[in-house]
């Protein structure tokens, strides 16, 4: 019967030689025939003078078949090295152990293994008579060991495709294996030299490696936020867990560490605290101008229907300015933009009357917030007093960036009725001459001329040109 077998280099010795005499006698045949590993005596020729059952397995043929005939007669594909191993022992008279024989009978679904001892028999005057042959099977470790090791392949492909740093240690905390994630971000040509990731902490971090090493010694998980050293130098943090890997009886064989990239969620952590602070700033400050602005509309209205009117409006103005402000995700807003939301209603009744001019230029949110305030108060009185007021009338605004610190700003109106200075300080003028400036540290001048008003104001600050 043909077979596929082959014999593999010899390995450590398993069992004692089995030194039986050619023909056994009756109660060392029962156990001959009983053992539960194959047994065989071979002549010098490589000729089965005895042989058990369980050995027969290896190739299928009977124990009669195989009794007289040689190994190149019953398992052609073992023969040369059958041959090479007998021709050994009878040239050094050493045997030879731990000899791994695989095979699949044709009758067999499923590739089995064997390890086989090989000793010298001698007879009375010392010569080597023939040779002693045990052979254990060990299909199913070596298909355990196959599992095992494409299960470990498998995990290792596994680990090396996921972004996280990953590694496994032996019980005393000493890595054997780690990712390539690892390897590229501790900057590591060669994994197989090893890495402690302990000298990748930050060194104002050292209660880890305490911790680390009271898990090693009580065998607990550890679970914890640390910075590690990246090849470059920069220090990156990790959400670091590591577990230990305990045998059926609870002993800790190995751990397994893994680093989890936590800079874009401290990154946003830190953006979010920083959205609150400012939210919190921003709407303090809101609500300061919304008093600020309910008591001086209040101050200067005569009833109760002109507050409210005038305090709608310029809420209205406030709201105007802020949805310019979420629209850039209060970065700021450009002077074009904001001068647009706030004279939008006038524009629609005053078309062709109103010029805007200046550069590109980007305002802080706090400017935006204070020049909205005063563009709807000029605006509203221009409507209402000034040159809106009139077919005819016309009202120019130019700003520009001054010595590179400075913005400067200017309000004319031209072409309406002839403008007389008004005998009382209403709120308008109060934010336009007294607030604006305050709270933007600016200079400003109000200019009540018969031909038109007259608003210049100038403002430190730093805006950014839009290249």
């Amino acid at each position: 019967m043909d077979s596929d077998y082959k014999i593999s280099a010899p390995i450590a010795a398993l069992s004692p030689a089995f030194d039986l005499p050619v023909v056994p006698a009756p109660e060392l045949q029962l156990i001959y025939d009983t053992a539960p590993i194959g047994l065989a005596f071979l002549s010098p020729d490589c000729r089965y003078l005895q042989i058990n059952h369980r050995l027969t397995e290896i190739c299928g043929i009977s124990v009669a078949d195989h009794l007289g005939r040689t190994v190149r007669d019953t398992v052609p594909a073992l023969a040369e090295a059958v041959e090479s191993i007998v021709g050994s022992i009878m040239a050094t008279g050493a045997p030879v152990t731990g000899v791994e024989v695989a095979g699949q009978r044709e009758d067999d679904a499923y590739q089995r293994w064997w390890i086989t001892h090989w000793h010298p028999v001698r007879g009375a005057d010392g010569k080597i008579i023939g040779i002693n042959v045990a052979a254990e099977e060990i299909t199913e470790r070596k298909r355990a060991e196959a599992a095992l090791q494409e299960s470990e392949r498998q995990f290792h492909t596994l680990a090396d495709s996921i972004p996280q740093l990953v590694w496994m240690a032996e019980k005393d905390g000493g890595i054997f294996w780690f990712n390539r994630q690892f390897e590229s971000f501790a900057g590591i040509s060669n994994r197989s030299y090893g890495c402690d990731w302990t000298v990748l902490l930050n060194p104002v971090e050292p209660d880890v490696l305490l911790r680390w090493k009271e898990c090693i010694k009580v065998g607990t998980p550890l679970e914890i936020e640390i910075t590690l050293r990246a090849s470059d130098g920069r220090y990156v943090p990790f959400l670091t867990r590591i577990v230990p890997l305990c045998d059926s009886a609870g002993t800790v064989n190995r751990w397994i560490g893994t680093h989890i990239d936590i800079s874009e969620q401290k990154n946003r952590e830190q953006h979010t605290r920083l959205v609150v602070d400012e939210l919190s700033h921003r709407t303090k400050n809101l609500l300061a101008v919304v008093m600020a602005v309910a008591n001086q509309t209040a101050r200067h209205a005569t009833n109760v229907v002109e507050y409210k009117e005038r305090f709608g409006e310029r809420l209205k103005a406030l709201a105007k300015c802020h949805d310019v402000l979420v629209r850039d995700n209060w970065q700021g807003a450009s002077f074009r933009d904001l001068l647009a939301v706030q004279l939008e209603p006038f524009q629609e009744t005053s078309k062709g009357q109103i010029d805007a001019i200046g550069p590109p230029i980007i305002l802080t949110p706090e400017v935006v917030q204070y020049l909205s305030l005063a563009f709807h108060e000029l605006a509203t009185n221009a409507s209402k007093h000034g040159a809106l007021s009139a077919d005819q009338g016309h009202v120019s605004i130019h700003w520009l960036h001054k010595r590179s610190e400075t913005v400067c700003v200017h309000w004319h109106e031209s072409g309406g009725p002839p403008v007389a200075l008004p005998k009382r300080h209403g709120f308008g003028r109060v934010v336009v001459e007294k607030i604006v400036p305050q709270a933007l540290n600016g200079v400003g001048a109000l200019n009540f001329s018969p031909a038109g008003v007259n608003w210049t104001f100038e403002f430190p600050m730093q805006p950014r040109i839009i290249s």
